[in-house]
């Protein structure tokens, strides 16, 4: 979550009225740093900052362990240095990592949260009867335990007024207050330790517990980093399984933005293919949704800026002026990190996948890998559904008219029974058409003759039901129209209306049963039944079968070119 425009005004003036003028207030009458004692200062903040570059991520929590040193920056000069390495760590770790929230207020929050945090935890220290440099082991502990659980607790209380304040999500019985209460029981050792080491023995003292200290913490992070790419691995084996079942299209691609924006944790995904020449988001994720009409991106007006999207390889840009200078892009606002990555098959190019995030440097070295492994899985099974889906609509079309087939017609309208029975619509009307005397049209014309008036019939049909109702053939000479939640008497109507329609109509034909084929134009008509349900049944086949008796006896038997109503 962002910043509010109340909140940009309003932290700046706290935090000016609180943090320089509270610290003005701490180190009124000095710093806590003797000058012999800078040398040893210096070193504990420098292993504090260094310590601050290797937190342990585990899942979506980041831990971090800086506060080993920060517990004796402060049992040994007190207060004002303690704040003054804790607001340093603060500042650095906003500027290298980024987030949606601006820089300036960012640092401003966090500079407040940490602020407070130490002068409650130095305040409940004082209170309890701690003092600064002392020696005695079990005051140390003691006091330096109110210090760090308070410490803690405020700053997770602070966390819990921010977010009623501004509506950022934040829960206090969650697993980040375990991490931070485990770490804490790790690092309170250590900081005691080290208070100790440094007290009785100066700076040199803090070898012995700082290298073993930093040697574990570099292979804590470098085995969290291997496990972290075997868990993508796993996370990406995995969405290779749910792609593979995937075999519709805007299914598969629904589920591919979404499974990618949760594992690179992206507040921006788009699916960019090639359609008649032109580059086409068909899929995104944007404004914390999926959507397949994304109205924040779009290419530049020029479409050259830049050396372009890659065509063969992943490619990575850390901040917004890197990919503004390199892709033909217009990404949403606030986009610092992008990946893009190639589509491609057998035969060309198809398009991209762009991801973005709001955070500066938010994808690492595995990252890129790791897209590219997803996009092949998605290839692949992209390339799987699009067959499947041609074999299916062969299947379910008709070749001669283009018009679906009985086999899609028998499903369609079990479908839409099934939703008239459940309450989805209200009503469905059936039509079924028949051409009168199409036998004698093949018998004078040629059957050749009786497919041009077929193919010109299934045109009208399919034209006139548009926005209507949907279309099939039935067989032979037989169309049906599904016209759902339509009443008996306005489906009746249009029956009447196609019925004048094809009877008005001149179909041209070129008749192959002489020995020369010159176009001829002829007319015909035809008969109508028409059925609703659940008037009439509330059955699939009880409807088709009252709708093919109207036909038939409404239709045919009354001396055809009428419309028959069940």
């Amino acid at each position: 979550m962002g910043i509010s425009k109340k909140e940009r005004i309003l932290l700046p003036i706290v935090w000016a009225a609180v943090v320089p003028a509270g610290y003005a207030l701490i180190v009124r009458d000095g710093f806590g740093v003797t000058a012999d004692a800078w040398p040893t200062f210096f070193s504990l903040a420098l292993l504090a900052v260094i310590t601050a570059f290797y937190p342990i991520s585990f899942k979506n929590i980041t831990v971090t362990f800086q506060e080993w040193l920060l517990i004796p920056i402060f049992l040994q000069f007190g207060l004002g240095p303690e704040i003054a390495v804790s607001q340093l760590i603060t500042l650095i770790t906003v500027l290298s990592v980024g987030s949606p929230m601006p820089v300036f207020h960012r640092f401003t929050l966090n500079s407040l949260i940490f602020f407070v945090s130490s002068v409650a935890a130095a305040g409940a220290f004082f209170l309890a009867g701690g003092r600064t440099g002392m020696l005695e082991p079990e005051s140390v502990i003691v006091f330096g335990a109110v210090y760090a659980l308070t410490y803690m607790l405020v700053n997770h209380l602070c966390l819990f007024v921010d977010s009623r304040l501004s509506g950022r999500p934040y829960r206090f019985r969650s697993v980040e207050t375990l991490w931070d209460l485990g770490s804490l029981s790790v690092i309170f050792p250590f900081g005691i330790a080290a208070y100790f080491l440094e007290m009785n023995f100066g700076t040199a003292g803090l070898l012995p517990i700082a290298v073993p200290f930093f040697i574990a913490l570099v292979f804590a992070a470098r085995y969290n980093s291997t496990e972290s790419v075997n868990r993508r691995l796993g996370k990406a084996s995995e969405i290779g399984y749910e792609l593979a079942d995937r075999l519709s299209y805007s299914e598969l691609t629904e589920l591919f933005t979404r499974r990618l924006q949760e594992m690179e944790e992206a507040d921006a995904v788009y699916v960019i293919e090639s359609a008649e020449g032109r580059l086409v988001p068909v899929s995104a994720w944007e404004e914390g949704r999926y959507t397949t009409v994304p109205r924040l991106f779009s290419f530049s007006r020029d479409g050259v800026r830049g050396s372009g999207l890659d065509r063969s390889n992943v490619r990575q840009y850390s901040t917004a002026n890197e990919w503004k200078r390199h892709l033909p892009v217009n990404m949403p606002e606030g986009t610092e990190s992008v990946m893009t990555a190639p589509l491609r098959r057998e035969g060309g190019q198809t398009g991209w996948v762009i991801v973005g995030s709001h955070r500066r440097h938010a994808f690492d070295r595995e990252d890129m890998p790791m897209l590219e492994l997803i996009c092949t899985h998605f290839r692949v099974s992209l390339e799987k559904a699009r067959i499947h889906e041609t074999a299916l609509t062969e299947s379910e079309r008709c070749p001669l008219t283009g018009l679906y087939n009985f086999r899609w017609f028998e499903k369609e309208l079990d479908y839409t029974m099934a939703n008239v029975k459940g309450g989805a619509i209200s009503r469905l009307s059936l039509l079924i058409l028949d051409i009168d005397h199409f036998k004698k049209l093949n018998d004078t014309y040629g059957h050749q003759s009786g497919n041009d008036i077929l193919k010109s019939l299934a045109s009208i049909l399919q034209r006139e039901s548009a926005g209507k109702g949907r279309v099939a053939r039935f067989g032979g000479e037989e169309f049906v129209i599904l016209l759902p939640g339509w009443l008996k008497e306005e489906a009746e109507e249009f029956a009447e209306h196609l019925r004048k329609y094809i009877e008005q109509s001149v179909f041209e034909i070129r008749p192959d049963l002489g020995a020369v084929r010159e176009p001829a134009f002829v007319s015909i008509t035809v008969s109508i039944g028409v059925a609703t349900a659940p008037d009439d049944s509330d059955e699939p086949m009880g409807l088709l079968r009252n709708a093919d008796r109207a036909l038939y006896v409404g239709g045919k038997q009354a001396g055809r070119n009428r419309v028959g109503v069940y």
